[in-house]
């Protein structure tokens, strides 16, 4: 396992605390003034958006243009199973696509404070183009750390300052996955860990290696996003398990397992699902399942999660899943969360006043790449 650790923060004048090259990225202070969004991300297509049984489908949200202006990309070997759609749609550079929304417009109406980028790109011989431009067009700072390919990788954005940044390969040498670990300065909450991760699509076994080197020995509280590509058997009905089994089986695909989240609930993270409010319709629950999917296939495989003993506490009815309306193979989870109680070692100190409650709102967008919001939301 191999992991590099920055401490550094940008100043006025774009000074930053060296990155050791081709893993990890800062971006220049960028203006916080709106800007047009000139945002177009090209990726490999992926399993998930290559591997559409319109059967499973009936029981999903169907993208009404799914395929439209997809560019051929030639045979690209990756094993990540979840990436953006093949172009992130500009309205004025790709003329008779109006009606579909960019990746710009979709996070800028979130509103989004953090977000947490899994298969993103960004090109160093481009200044980290097409994720500066994002980054720009949202008036956010980022860090980005190559993944499987020197110009695709995570990546977290923040609209606060970004205090230390690390990134940790996970399970071995060999294996190209990495978490992205980030400490943000939230000006009313103090410093806050955000962690942005994607686990292997093919092996159980593998993940769980992957996740088990994630946490072992790490004790700083923190939330834990991304795809962790494993299932949790408590979101569905034996009859609808048997059924998503089934499909995987005819799909040629390896047997959906439960190991990696029983082992996170076992060691006590907790799961923003379990405080569910009102569902969007369009993003429809399969029957035998009791929370909305995030991918194609309909089930649950991106995850926020709490770590044990930490000073949040997801607010009782703010989870749900939001459809990306187009942009992506995966929707919008969003959950608002609360800082309840001190904490004089680690990185969150918190004051709580008689009068007024602190409560940090995030929403995660898990379009294999996902987004984050936390707003300072005042309650009296």
């Amino acid at each position: 396992m191999e992991e590099t650790t920055l401490h550094g923060c940008i100043d006025g004048n774009n000074n930053i605390s060296p990155s050791p090259k081709g893993i990890l990225r800062q971006s220049p202070l960028h203006s916080s003034a709106v800007k047009k969004p000139k945002v177009c991300i090209n990726l490999p297509d992926n399993e998930i958006s290559l591997a559409q049984s319109y059967n499973f489908l009936s029981l999903v949200e169907r993208e009404k243009d799914d395929n439209d202006g997809k560019e051929n990309r030639g045979n690209i070997s990756m094993r990540s199973p979840v990436c953006l759609p093949s172009c992130w749609w500009d309205q004025e550079s790709f003329n008779g696509y109006s009606s579909r929304r960019s990746i710009a417009e979709l996070l800028g109406e979130l509103d989004a404070d953090i977000l947490a980028l899994q298969d993103v790109k960004a090109e160093e011989e481009k200044l980290m183009e097409p994720l500066s431009d994002l980054a720009s067009a949202l008036g956010m700072k980022y860090v980005f750390a190559e993944s499987w390919a020197p110009e695709y990788g995570n990546a977290i954005l923040s609209k606060w300052p970004i205090k230390k940044w690390r990134v940790q390969r996970i399970a071995d040498a060999d294996d190209f996955r990495n978490v992205l670990k980030v400490t943000i300065e939230v000006p009313w909450a103090g410093e806050v860990n955000v962690y942005c991760t994607q686990l292997d699509h093919l092996d159980e076994k593998w993940r769980m290696k992957q996740i088990d080197a994630i946490t072992r020995g790490d004790d700083s509280p923190h939330i834990l996003l991304g795809g962790l590509n494993s299932l949790d058997g408590s979101d569905y009905s034996i009859a609808r398990w048997n059924h998503i089994v089934k499909y995987y089986e005819d799909s040629g695909k390896p047997t959906p397992r439960v190991e990696v989240m029983r082992f996170l609930k076992g060691i006590g993270y907790s799961d923003s699902k379990e405080f569910a409010g009102e569902c969007e319709p369009v993003v429809i629950i399969a029957k035998g399942q009791n929370v909305q999917g995030t991918c194609k296939y309909g089930t649950r495989v991106d995850y926020i999660l709490a770590s044990p003993e930490s000073p949040y506490e997801f607010v009782p009815g703010s989870y749900s899943v939001v459809s990306s309306k187009g942009t992506s193979d995966h929707h919008i989870v969003k959950v608002d969360l609360v800082i309840t109680k001190d904490r004089t070692r680690g990185s969150f100190k918190h004051s709580r006043k008689k009068a007024k409650q602190k409560i940090i709102r995030i929403k995660a967008n898990l379009m294999s790449e996902d987004t984050w919001k936390l707003k300072n939301l005042m309650s009296t």
